[in-house]
């Protein structure tokens, strides 16, 4: 958000802690925004209606009337309904949370505050905001299109004189009905127009009815021509003849489509923003000064600027998106959208309609059109995860958006232009899959322009200790929590174990410690070893492949070989269920017969 809208922009305090609302205040005052303040709920309901702020941040515990009992006041009133609520709190308990949700909250802060997660929540519901009212104001225009729109209806007699001339037709030839009844229609009509009508009321074709396209023009009271489609039918009423001409004005029908493509896109990214809102934040962070990592982000800073296609490579878990998002924001495509798409995700019958959309009736299901995510978008970034995963069929298409730039939804057939750089990301070798004919060779070829390689953990030992540091900050936080100090022992054998889950499966075990942590040292949890025990110092490494198949077979232990589903083996890893069944097979793991 730059500092001239953040400087119109009003937020609303509430909290009955003055030393919380001082540090708040000063925190986006210096960011740019309006800030008002109340302790109570009662008074922040009267400040509300008084200064209708743009965002409210709302503690739950207060004395009076709490944060729930407020934000249900405040979407009670019609003047603050639509005011975003954001809570304020330290409690963990889910069920607060939703409840929170129920009463009409959009997001919770946590506390203690971290003000780069504050801004961030406050620039981002401030955005959703923005884009809803937007998405309001061209609805009710397309209406109104709409209800002003309607074709042109004029009925003739025998002889071509006009006997109905409805609002729309005053509209579009620009004068009165009054003016026109009992008159020739001759006036309205360019020769070619006028050619084909008075064949048809001759018998030439003989038919009940003919449908005009493009090609034909019409002409208004003040003499000016305009491209016109029709229809012109016959029917007989009370023993005479009469013919229906009912019009539509060619460059008013492309501006509504102009419009209604307009909202669509508005649309797809309001929803595609809210999905990202309500996606889990907790991806892993671009932390540490290791060689490895140093060299990703030099050739980051050297291909961000153009618009090259580039391809992420890299085990599962070292941050691939992370890399993807420091390429968008270092681009001139920064301020606007980066839009992602996981390919391991999603069923193969649909990966084309999420890639290009598809049109109103496609397929079974298909009840509106849907935009993809190139159109999406389009003028920023696309960024395909797991692109080794993408159908083969689909390839072909993919090929030809980066060569050409153009597409058609499923079901359509008008090709579709879009500007967008592509950024892909893997886990896979695709020079390996493209011998084995499992990936387009061309493809490859194509997406591997500008490759970037991000080493597994294993390979930035000395990252280790700041990313442990990173991750307690960010726990203890979280679960409000104070950590000071960390076990020799502890940090010794993250350093000494070979991290099949890469930075992800850190992340994790740290979560798991500060959880069990109960004073200021962090709780000293095992990592696990190739074996399945606890990581000695000075045993051997060992291979690979060796490590990931025991640490796959210990997650499917622990959920009794349940492969998908929120307590599956897939979740714990942090993997899409499709990738731990890829790995399986490539591991040769299968379940073992009952015995």
């Amino acid at each position: 958000m730059n500092n001239d809208l953040a400087a119109a922009t009003c937020v609303l305090l509430v909290d009955d802690n003055p030393i919380n609302l001082v540090e708040l205040a000063a925190l986006l005052e210096d960011a740019g925004y309006q800030v008002l303040s109340a302790e109570t709920g009662d008074a922040a309901v009267d400040q509300a209606v008084a200064k209708r702020p743009d965002l409210i941040l709302l503690d739950v515990l207060m004395p009076g009337i709490d944060g729930f009992t407020t934000c249900e006041n405040l979407k009670a009133i019609p003047a603050t309904r639509d005011i975003p609520v954001l809570f304020m709190t330290a409690l963990a308990d889910t069920a607060d949370k939703v409840k929170g949700f129920h009463v009409g909250a959009v997001d919770y802060i946590t506390k203690p505050f971290q003000h780069e997660e504050v801004l961030a929540r406050v620039r981002t519901h401030l955005t959703l905001q923005k884009l809803k009212l937007e998405l309001q104001e061209k609805e009710e225009r397309l209406s109104r299109i709409f209800e002003n729109a309607m074709d042109a209806i004029l009925t003739l007699d025998q002889a071509g004189r006009i006997t109905l001339f409805n609002a729309a037709a005053e509209q579009m030839f620009r004068c009165q009905a009054g003016d026109t009844i009992g008159r020739s229609v001759d006036r309205f009509l360019a020769p070619e127009l006028n050619k084909t009508l008075t064949n048809f009321r001759n018998g030439v074709p003989d038919k009940q009815a003919i449908w005009l396209s493009e090609g034909m023009a019409a002409v208004r009271a003040d003499g000016g021509n305009f491209p016109i489609e029709a229809t012109i039918s016959r029917v007989e009423a009370a023993g005479q003849q009469l013919y229906i001409l009912i019009l539509r004005d060619i460059n008013e029908r492309k501006a509504r489509e102009e419009a209604e493509a307009e909202c669509n896109t508005l649309r797809g990214i309001n929803l595609y923003l809210q999905e990202e809102v309500l996606a889990s934040r907790d991806g892993e962070e671009l932390i540490g000064n290791s060689v490895g990592l140093r060299q990703a982000m030099a050739l980051v800073k050297q291909v961000a600027a153009t618009d090259a296609t580039v391809l992420i490579t890299g085990e599962t878990g070292t941050g691939k998106e992370l890399i993807a998002r420091a390429i968008h924001n270092l681009s001139g495509r920064k301020s606007k959208t980066l839009v992602k798409l996981n390919c391991a995700t999603i069923p193969e019958n649909l990966a084309e309609s999420e890639l290009f959309g598809h049109e109103k009736g496609a397929f079974t299901g298909a009840i509106n059109r849907k935009l993809g995510r190139f159109e999406l978008a389009n003028g920023g970034t696309l960024f395909l995860d797991e692109i080794g995963e993408l159908p083969l069929e689909i390839q072909a298409k993919l090929l030809r958006v980066l060569q050409e730039g153009e597409f058609e939804r499923v079901g359509g057939t008008q090709t579709l232009k879009c500007d967008v750089r592509v950024i892909a990301a893997t886990h896979r070798d695709l020079a390996q899959f493209s011998q084995e004919g499992k990936f387009r060779a061309d493809l490859y070829y194509r997406m591997n322009v500008f490759p970037v390689h991000l080493p597994p953990l294993r390979e930035r030992k000395e990252d280790i200790p700041p990313l442990v540091k990173h991750f307690i900050n960010k726990y203890a936080a979280k679960f409000g929590k104070k950590i000071t100090a960390i076990p020799e022992r502890l940090m010794s054998d993250m350093q000494s174990y070979v991290w099949p889950g890469n930075i992800r499966e850190l992340q994790h075990i740290i979560e798991r410690a500060v959880i069990l942590t109960n004073g200021s040292q962090l709780a000293n949890v095992e990592c696990v070893h190739a074996s399945g025990g606890a990581v000695q110092a000075n045993a051997p490494i060992a291979t690979l492949d060796d490590a990931e198949r025991a640490h796959i077979l210990r997650a499917l232990d622990a959920t009794s070989w349940r492969i998908a589903g929120n307590q599956g083996a897939a979740k714990i890893l942090g993997v899409p269920s499709t990738t731990l069944r890829s790995r399986m097979e490539r591991l040769g793991i299968v379940k073992p017969l009952p015995r």
